[in-house]
């Protein structure tokens, strides 16, 4: 109901009203009772399809989640290993995204910085790391990083066995081939800048090793 009417006898009562009035006063009419109402009902409309977009995109699968750490990774190095990497996959943002944390720091003078990095570790955040050093020592140390000598292919594993290094793992000090070394990759000349050498690790869950491995032939093809 509406003042008393059911909604058909307004809209008859409505089209009576404006039938009687003039072009100016059918818009004076509109502007007094119906225009706040039009504006309302189109912010309402907007906002919907704005939560429908952003719960579509927060629902797309993950193509893979990189790490960046103690490295300086710049910005076209992060759209190289983001935009760009979907495109190479011929992947479509609507329904794919990549996660990229290109700024992750480790640092004795920040013990918390250490807590974090390790919970996300524990927790299978990360398909690949690109690392310096230390970050690589520590990752190593918390037996959280595949052993390429398991994971690699014959053929590629041939091709980069210059590059593969090896590192004692956890507490019993078993060594296994921890990361490859891609310091000197057109991909780390021309996007990172760390003052040594550079890493690339895979690590996170055992079912998902293929992102990584997909992730380094990118790389390993720049030119």
């Amino acid at each position: 109901m509406i003042h008393g009417l059911t909604f058909k006898e307004y809209v008859e009562e409505e089209k009576q009203k404006l039938g009687e009035m003039s072009k100016e006063e059918k818009i004076d009419y509109f502007k007094e009772y119906y225009l706040k109402m039009v504006i309302f009902a189109v912010i309402v409309l907007i906002l919907l399809i704005w939560l429908l977009i952003d719960v579509g995109l927060g629902f797309r699968g993950n193509v893979v989640t990189g790490g960046v750490v103690n490295t300086k990774l710049s910005e076209e190095g992060s759209l190289f290993l983001s935009d760009e990497y979907m495109t190479y996959l011929n992947a479509s943002k609507l329904t794919k995204k990549v996660n990229l944390a290109p700024d992750i720091f480790i640092d004795d003078d920040d013990p918390q910085s250490y807590t974090i990095f390790q919970a996300e570790l524990a927790t299978n955040t990360y398909n690949y790391l690109i690392t310096d050093e230390k970050g690589l020592a520590f990752a190593t140390q918390l037996e959280v990083v595949a052993n390429l000598d398991e994971v690699l292919e014959s053929d590629l594993s041939q091709k980069l066995s210059d590059k593969i290094v090896y590192r004692k793992s956890g507490d019993n000090g078993t060594e296994i081939a921890a990361a490859i070394e891609i310091t000197d990759t057109a991909f780390t000349k021309n996007y990172v800048n760390s003052g040594g050498k550079v890493y690339f690790v895979i690590t996170g869950n055992p079912d998902e090793y293929g992102k990584a491995l997909k992730m380094l032939e990118y790389i390993l093809e720049k030119k």
